[in-house]
Order: C-alpha cells, then structure tokens, then sequence
C-alpha cells in the first residue's frame, strides 16, 4: 500500500492532493463545496490554490523557531504533492527509510487535515459531507498537534527509570490512600535510562495510576515493577480488585489509557493490557537511551558552546569542546567522535580549512560534519563535505534535529 489510509476527510483530502494536477479530478472533490469553492471561476484552480497555501503555512520561518516536525510536514507535502517526487526520492532526500516516510506522510495528511479544519471552521459541514466523521475531528488533530510539540520539544531526551517512578508513586499516595487503595513500586537502581523525557514518563505513570485508583473498589493495589533488556524497559502494573475486566472499557478509564498510549507512541514506546476477572496487567515498553554520542563542537565561543551544552543537556548526546581550532584535527583523531559540529568563524584557521583538512585526513575523513554558521553558505558547505548545515543563531530543536538527523543517517547507511 502506498499510503495509510485515514477518516473520510483525510482520505478526500489524500485523493486532492494526489491529483493536485488534474483539474477534472479536483473540480469533483467534495473539498471544492467543503472550502466554498463553488462559486469561483473555476473551482478546480482554486482548489489547488488553497491546498498549496495550506501547504505553505506549515513552512517553518527560521526566525521565529517553528517546530521542526511543522518543517518536516511541509517538506513532505511540499515535495510529493507540490513537487510531485516519489516516495523513494523524498525518502532519500530526508535520509529515512520509504517505511518510515509513509507514516511521517500520512501524519502530514493528518495535520493538514486539522489545520483546515481549523482555518475553514468545518466541523457542521463535514457531517453533511462526510457521515460517520465525528465533531471531535478538530479536537482531535488539536491533541495530534500537540504530541507533535511534544516530539519536537524534547526531541532526544533521556531519564532515570528509578526515580521518575519513584516521584511518580509518591504524587498519588494521598489519593490513593483516601480511596483506601495501596500502590507500591519496587525500586530497581539497575534500570537503564530511557529514550523518554522524564516529564514524559512521570506524566504516563500519573495516567495510568490515577486511572487506577478510580476504578479499584477499596482494599484493591497496584505493583509496579521493573526489568530491562538490551533494548528496551518494561514496567508491568499489576492491579488486583474485584472485577477488573468489568470497568476496562469505562470512559473514565478508556480517555486517559488513550492519551497515554498517544504520549507513549511519540518516544517509540508501547502499552499493553491483560487481564482475568480479578487481576490487571499493564505493561509500558520504554526505548532504552542506549550508548551515549559523543559530539565535538569546534568553537571559540564560550557562550555558545555553554548554549549548546544546554541544548543537549539530559539527553543521549554528549558535547565535548575544543575552542582552539590549531588543535582541532588532533583533538577529532584522538576523540574519533560520532559527529563533528564546525563554527566557521575561528579565530586563525578558518572553518572552510578546518573542513577540508578533515574530510582529507584519513583519522577523520568518515566522522560526520554539521555546519554551524551565521553565513548563509549552504551550498557551499555540502560542497566541501559537511553533511549537515545550521543557520546561526539556532534554536535547541534544530540543533538536537540536525544531530539526530546525522545519527539516523549513519544507522541506515551501515
């Protein structure tokens, strides 16, 4: 299949975009009567007109630090849609696998969707339209939005199992107590640290037990418990109370069992259920952070190096700094990092020469180069070898973005 399919509207609004260049397709669009559109000159040119505008809205504007995953929907519109390149092409172009990039495109579709619905205020006209699609659509893509925030926000993070849980716990222990319930959770120091903001985490845990304790009839409990693999945490709630099974599917505990397998899904996570008459399993699968990357920031500014420092502060990337650029090359031999980040502005040698001298040197010739500059040399860093580019001055999203861009690049490529 080539893309995922979604509700009504988003499936007419896949079908639009797919046919952006036949106006006989677009002029019998149910989107045309959707927008307004029917009393236009033609109604298929406008239809194109307003699709590429709301396309062009998600464009991030590099001074006001748009949200990268805003950026990323519309390099993905813009290019199959717009510029209609295939999927491989785009694949390529953003460095991520075909797979992943119809999961991103059909999480474009959906943003698109609700940024329409917003902008056309849709929700009476897509019951006449669409029957089936609920009301709740724009709430919906609201809540959508915000995991994509989310995402983008603490792209990178990582946290301690043991004492998020521990925090965690100890939040709900009045509640718990005044519905004569007893949670517990067995601490375990081992624990790896997760690819999962502790805010993240800790608000997944408050979901889950505060959903809980509602539902459990006095005398009931939960056991939280933790063991790791290579690869991943798994946490296991184990709720015992009478009849569990009975109040599974109860709104009060299906709308926050929904949001946190939502906040789950944005850091790669999963939750699961089983259950008997009496007893509640609850297990969440957690990404472990895995080994640390190492990044050497050749820059002369101490402000910036403490601002990056910052950016990659609790996350997998470790950022080492070397301020004399005399001492570059030897420093990237001796460290051989996962990724160079290059100022180009040095005191010295320059950016350009340190660049060159790298990529000829055979100690650091396969160590990614990110480009960090206030000049506006794109083209001519790709030219010399650098394999990323960042705009000066650059916001923390962008800058862990380009790092786990490199890192993902280098993945696929092994």
């Amino acid at each position: 299949m080539e893309e995922q399919r979604g509700l009504p509207f988003e499936e007419e609004l896949r079908q639009a975009l797919r046919h952006l260049d036949d106006p006989c397709f677009l002029r019998q669009s149910k989107l045309v009567a959707l927008l307004g559109l029917e009393d236009e000159d033609d109604p298929a040119a406008a239809l194109r007109s307003a699709l590429e505008q709301a396309i062009e809205a998600f464009k991030p504007i590099s001074d006001t630090g748009s949200c990268l995953r805003k950026g990323r929907h519309y390099e993905i519109l813009w290019q199959r849609y717009v510029r209609r390149l295939p999927q491989k092409a785009v694949a390529q172009t953003l460095a991520i696998t075909p797979r992943y990039l119809r999961r991103e495109q059909a999480a474009a579709i959906r943003a698109l969707a609700g940024y329409l619905a917003l902008r056309y205020d849709l929700r009476e006209q897509m019951q006449g339209l669409f029957p089936g699609v609920h009301t709740k659509m724009v709430e919906e893509s609201a809540i959508h939005q915000e995991m994509l925030w989310l995402a983008d926000s603490f792209r990178g993070q990582t946290c301690e199992v043991n004492s998020v849980l521990s925090a965690a716990v100890d939040l709900v222990q009045d509640l718990a107590r005044q519905h004569a319930v007893r949670c517990m959770w067995q601490g375990n120091l081992s624990l790896p640290p997760v690819r999962v903001p502790g805010i993240v985490l800790k608000q997944v845990i408050l979901n889950l037990l505060m959903a809980v304790i509602h539902q459990l009839s006095p005398g009931g409990r939960v056991d939280m418990a933790g063991q790791a693999s290579a690869e991943e945490v798994i946490l296991t709630l184990s709720v015992t109370g009478e009849g569990c099974a009975a109040w599974l599917k109860a709104p009060s505990f299906e709308g926050p069992l929904a949001v946190t397998r939502q906040l789950l899904g944005v850091f790669k996570g999963d939750l699961s259920l089983s259950y008997t008459s009496d007893m509640l399993v609850i297990r969440v699968v957690l990404p472990c952070a895995g080994r640390q990357v190492l990044v050497l920031a050749i820059e002369d500014n101490l402000d910036t190096i403490q601002l990056w420092r910052r950016y990659t502060q609790k996350t997998r990337f470790s950022l080492v700094a070397e301020t004399d650029p005399e001492q570059a090359i030897a420093s990237a031999a001796r460290l051989h990092p996962d990724l160079i980040v290059l100022d180009i502005m040095l005191p010295g040698i320059d950016g350009w020469d340190l660049l060159k001298r790298l990529r000829a040197d055979p100690a650091t010739a396969s160590i990614p180069v990110i480009v960090c500059t206030v000049l506006p040399q794109k083209e001519l860093a790709f030219s010399l070898g650098a394999r990323d580019f960042i705009p000066k001055p650059t916001t923390g999203e962008e800058f862990r973005a380009a790092l786990e861009r490199q890192i993902s690049a280098a993945t696929l490529s092994r």
